[in-house]
C-alpha cells in the first residue's frame, strides 16, 4: 500500500463519512449499534520524510545545543562526557559511569522536548546506519546465489549489524560523537 492509498483510506473514515453501523452481536443477543470514532483522525497523512545525513546533522546540532543549555541550568558538569543511549522504555540512559548519571536520566525523563530531540537524532542515525553499505550487501547476497548457507550467514551478519546499539557522546565543547556497537574502552 502506498501513501496515496493511505490518504484515500483516511478519507473513507473521515468525520464526514462516519455513520452508525449495525453489527450483529456474537453472543447471540440483539444487534448493537456502533458509531465509527473517526472524529480525531487526521484528514491527510503528513509527508513521509526520510532522514538525510544533512537533516540528521542539523538535528544533532540542535539537540547538542539544547542539551548543553539544559545541563548548564541543572548544574550538570561536562566533562566528564556522558554517553547516552535509548532504553527499551523510550527514555534515555547514561551508558557510562558519569557522576551525574541519575540527574541526567531524570532530566531526560522529565523534559519531553529534550527526549524527543534525542529520539529524532537516534532514529535518524539508526536509519542511516541501516542503509550504510546496503548496496554492497545486496551485491554480495546476489553473488552467493546457489549457496544458501553462505547467504544465510550474510543475512545473519547484516541483522547483527543493524541491531547494534546506538550511542551519542555529549562533548564539553557542545559537540557530539555518535557510534554503534558497544562501550569498549569508553569511560566517564
Amino acid at each position: 500500500m502506498n501513501i496515496a492509498s493511505l490518504n484515500r483510506l483516511y478519507a473513507t473514515y473521515s468525520t464526514a463519512s462516519a455513520t452508525p453501523v449495525k453489527a450483529a452481536a456474537t453472543d447471540g443477543s440483539s444487534a448493537a449499534t456502533q458509531t465509527a470514532a473517526a472524529s480525531n483522525l487526521p484528514q491527510e497523512l503528513p509527508p513521509l520524510e526520510c532522514p538525510t545525513p544533512a537533516s540528521v546533522a542539523a538535528a544533532k546540532e540542535k539537540f547538542a545545543a539544547n542539551a548543553a543549555e539544559k545541563f548548564r541550568q541543572a548544574g550538570i558538569q561536562v566533562p566528564p562526557e556522558p554517553v547516552l543511549t535509548p532504553d527499551r522504555m523510550g527514555y534515555v540512559s547514561v551508558a557510562n559511569d558519569h557522576p551525574d548519571k541519575a540527574r541526567i536520566e531524570q532530566l531526560f525523563h522529565e523534559d519531553t522536548e529534550l527526549r524527543d530531540q534525542f529520539a529524532e537524532v537516534a532514529s535518524g542515525e539508526e536509519m542511516l546506519h541501516a542503509v550504510q553499505g546496503y548496496e554492497e550487501y545486496a551485491a554480495r547476497y546476489a553473488a552467493l546465489q546457489g549457496n544458501p548457507s553462505a547467504q544465510a550467514a550474510l543475512v545473519e551478519a547484516r541483522i547483527a549489524y543493524n541491531n547494534q546499539s546506538f550511542y551519542i557522546t555529549l562533548k564539553g565543547d557542545g559537540g557530539t560523537e555518535t557510534f554503534f556497537g558497544g562501550l569498549q574502552g569508553v569511560t566517564a
